[in-house]
């Protein structure tokens, strides 16, 4: 059972990109100015950034209230083990969850579990009062809601994920999945890049692509440049990474010096001359 918005992103009612995602740094007023960027969805890391649970869970709330609804948090969890970041995460509002490194069905089966109501996920009872805002539309419940609207993404990044993935995402309650460009591609044995001519690298994202248009889910995933990004929407990408917040503050900074030194050198160097 896919969630609304990767179900749109997989039927083209809506692209969904640019992403900006809080791979760091995290922060509250980082959550915050992400969320009045018009991106679609924002994906917080959770497995390369050592979030608190108070931190997370605000910045979930704050990115949700701050768009106006409009902006989606997505959260990567440390691994697939970690059942404490998928409680806390989706009782915070988070529309769904990434799921690193996943390379069977037996995992993927147990992350299931703790993220439906009909597995280990337990009732939220300080999320929803009772006759305050646990009201829902006719013939629906607050489980049947949250598993709905809930997306389980699991990411693939190693040779093992991608022979094993029409097992991994066969179950109907998988979203979408995710391509982990970087470390399949050294999994493989290749150099870390996001993309590659590599046949074993090509023959991989085949995979991938056969497995989505299959499977009829999305995949998610890096899509930086023009090029790559044209290249992404042909192997059936639709959840797309545009950007993040840590580069994209680095390489602003960065150009906004270097272009503030060259006009500033070259005004003095002009009136040192007398030519201004």
């Amino acid at each position: 059972m896919s969630s609304q918005f990767t179900q749109d992103a997989n039927d083209q009612k809506k692209w969904i990109a640019p992403t900006h995602t809080t791979r760091g740094p995290a922060g509250r007023h980082v959550a915050k100015s992400l969320a009045m960027t018009g991106a679609d969805w924002c994906w917080l890391d959770a497995e390369h950034i050592a979030w608190t649970q108070k931190l997370l869970v605000e910045c979930i709330q704050v990115i949700i209230h701050e768009s106006g609804g409009k902006m989606i948090p997505i959260v990567r969890v440390p691994s697939s083990a970690a059942y404490d970041y998928m409680t806390w995460s989706l009782d915070a509002g988070a529309a769904g969850i990434i799921v690193p490194h996943m390379e069977s069905a037996e995992e993927m089966k147990k992350v299931i579990g703790s993220c439906r109501s009909t597995g280990h996920r337990s009732y939220p009872p300080f999320t929803f009062i009772p006759g305050v805002n646990s009201h829902t539309p006719e013939g629906e419940t607050l489980f049947s809601l949250a598993n709905k609207h809930v997306a389980i993404i699991p990411q693939i990044e190693s040779a093992v994920g991608i022979k094993h993935l029409a097992e991994i995402v066969a179950s109907e309650e998988v979203s979408a999945f995710m391509i982990g460009p970087g470390d399949l591609r050294l999994d493989l044995g290749l150099p870390q890049n996001l993309d590659g001519d590599e046949p074993m690298f090509i023959a991989a994202m085949e995979t991938a692509s056969k497995v989505a248009k299959e499977r009829g889910i999305p995949i998610a995933g890096f899509a930086v440049g023009p090029e790559m990004t044209k290249r992404r929407i042909d192997q059936g990408f639709r959840l797309l990474l545009g950007t993040m917040a840590l580069y994209a503050i680095v390489f602003g900074v960065m150009s906004d010096i270097g272009t503030g030194k060259a006009v500033a050198e070259a005004h003095l160097q002009s009136k040192a001359n007398g030519t201004v």
